[in-house]
């Protein structure tokens, strides 16, 4: 039986969804849909996208995004979205000496949250220009109370402070992506279910031989890459590592999706649409939000802040590092 066979006894549309708490996961597409045929694809793909310009500034999300909203009750609603803390000089520091190339994918970095300010300076111009879309999700105030204090246990971790890599988990204290940090909301509340996890998915398979690590340099870096040279992600009998991952772009076209065939409610505003869904009968996910106690997640967190930027080991790369406490290894 399909998933999503009990959404229409949940998504009975009334006047109450108004007055519901709500979480909300908003979904910016890149400018051109970035193409992962190739890395030299995506990497150019990328690049172009940087030239983007929406009302003469630069568009913010080049290669895609995801923010969350999160309203209580008559509390001020909060906005948040990871994003990266590095200067644009470090980064060419990387490409030009560093030789990085899709290890960029895997590597954590000093990362930030994006400001209220900086979240509602673009989205109303943007989703009038048809780059967002959303997940509207009603909540009772126990799951919003729950929402948000894994929100400020976050913060009182100074998670936001590593932008994460591709593998990183933000449950296991090491850091997120935005999508990333997005869909732990959902896993924190318990409202996941494997459809929705696999439609959002991607699964990338890299050549060792396109990872610097800390013992050799990547056969072609992202500087090359941009400069046009490419190859495939993988040949036959080379070693890769394996990227299990959510994209964005995947959640931008999946809220779409379910509009157009009706199997969620939604709302448009011009080219924006809004898929709804009310969850405040759900079973609520109960326990710790992290699976270790505080003192262990301040150090696990403190560990992975002390390594963003730095060049992985060819084991972990691999996943096969057996320290405690490794990029992408639980700490114990």
């Amino acid at each position: 039986m399909p998933l999503f066979w009990w959404f229409p006894l949940l998504l009975i549309w009334s006047g109450s969804w108004a007055q519901a708490d709500e979480l909300e996961l908003i979904f910016y597409r890149a400018p051109k849909p970035l193409n992962w045929t190739s890395p030299g694809v995506l990497v150019r793909g990328a690049l172009d996208n940087m030239k983007h310009k929406v009302s003469g500034e630069d568009y913010p999300h080049s290669i895609s995004h995801v923010n969350i909203k999160l309203q209580c009750g008559q509390e001020e609603a909060l906005y948040r979205g990871m994003t990266s803390d590095k200067s644009n000089a470090s980064y060419a520091w990387d490409f030009f000496l560093k030789r990085i190339s899709m290890d960029v994918l895997m590597i954590n970095v000093p990362g930030r949250f994006y400001t209220k300010k900086e979240i509602l300076h673009w989205l109303p111009r943007l989703k009038r220009k048809g780059y967002v879309r959303s997940l509207k999700i009603a909540i009772n105030p126990e799951q919003c109370a729950r929402a948000k204090g894994y929100l400020s246990l976050y913060e009182k971790l100074r998670l936001q402070k590593i932008y994460g890599g591709l593998r990183s988990d933000p449950l296991r204290g090491e850091g997120a992506g935005c999508s990333a940090f997005a869909v732990s909301f959902l896993q924190v509340l318990g409202l996941f279910p494997e459809e929705i996890d696999q439609a959002w998915r991607r699964e990338l398979k890299i050549s060792e031989e396109l990872i610097t690590t800390s013992s050799r340099k990547a056969t072609i870096g992202v500087l090359g890459f941009g400069q046009g040279k490419n190859r495939p992600w993988v040949r036959s009998r080379e070693r890769y590592v394996t990227l299990s991952f959510w994209d964005p772009e995947l959640m931008f076209k999946w809220a779409g999706d379910m509009a157009r065939s009706g199997r969620l409610p939604s709302k448009s505003e011009g080219p924006f649409i809004s898929v709804q869904w009310d969850a405040r009968g759900q079973a609520m996910a109960s326990g710790p939000v992290f699976p270790w106690s505080e003192k262990i997640m301040e150090w696990t967190v403190g560990y992975h802040r002390k390594n963003t930027s730095r060049l992985l080991t060819l084991r972990e790369a691999r996943n096969q590092d057996p320290g405690r406490c490794r990029l992408f290894q639980p700490c114990y």
